[in-house]
């Protein structure tokens, strides 16, 4: 039933995304989620309405790669990720993984970070959207090694009602 409501949520995105769309009015605002090795820092995109709308949290790829999907050790700016939680009125929050630009005071020494820090970071950030009232429903969406983080922080969560995987080598 799940792959079912995923593939007519798709179908209707790309059906809907040739329409004139009107302007959604969103708000940024950013977040922080608080672990034992310091504070992972967000930005939660919600739109213009009190409450009753889904979520996306979005988990970054691999490397240098922050929340807006920008890496350092590439020239220039495409901002994927910021771009997609901007767009269609659909909240979202997106983070910068430990270690990386606004998130890099709570990294660990490179050799001691492990696959699962991520997981447990994601899972996090389940848990602090999972208490605002003002959402119906999270999905988690990962880009790249970020669709394996989020593959394994959803599996088996209750919380977690969809997963999108894109560009992942699953």
């Amino acid at each position: 039933m799940k792959k079912k409501l995923i593939a007519f949520v798709c179908f209707l995105l790309v059906s809907l995304s040739g329409l004139p769309q009107l302007p959604v009015r969103l708000n940024e605002r950013p977040v922080v989620l608080n672990t034992s090795t310091g504070a992972l820092k967000g930005k939660m995109v919600t739109p213009n309405q009190e409450s009753g709308y889904p979520v996306v949290l979005i988990i970054p790829g691999s490397g240098l790669t922050d929340m807006d999907g920008n890496s350092a050790a590439l020239p220039g700016k495409n901002n994927s990720l910021r771009y997609l939680a901007e767009g269609k009125g659909i909240a979202s929050l997106r983070y910068d993984k430990r270690g990386i630009a606004s998130s890099a005071s709570a990294g660990k020494d490179e050799y001691s970070m492990r696959f699962e820090d991520g997981i447990k970071d994601a899972r996090g950030w389940i848990d602090y959207l999972s208490k605002d009232k003002r959402i119906s429903g999270i999905y988690v969406l990962g880009h790249s090694e970020g669709a394996l983080v989020g593959m394994a922080a959803s599996g088996d969560n209750p919380k977690v009602k969809g997963y999108i995987s894109g560009a992942s080598r699953l």
